[in-house]
């Protein structure tokens, strides 16, 4: 009997698109762009238009999420 191997798993990639934030968050795209609006979440431009997310930054907004929410 031969066991297989583990499947390769790609490392998590560093920019995210908006909708991934969304899907990511739980939330819509346009809550997304009103985060990105306000500055509360930063983001990159990459070739005019798009729009990506740093994992590190979509990290640390959450991180900060529960540091700001009293807890009960």
């Amino acid at each position: 009997m031969t066991v297989a191997a583990p499947a390769a798993t790609a490392p998590p990639r560093l920019l995210l698109s908006v909708a991934e934030v969304a899907a990511e968050l739980g939330c819509g795209r346009d809550t997304v762009y009103v985060l990105l609006t306000s500055g509360a979440l930063p983001s990159v431009k990459l070739a005019g238009r798009l729009r990506r997310i740093r994992r590190t930054d979509l990290t640390a907004y959450v991180d900060s999420l529960a540091s700001s929410t009293p807890s009960r």
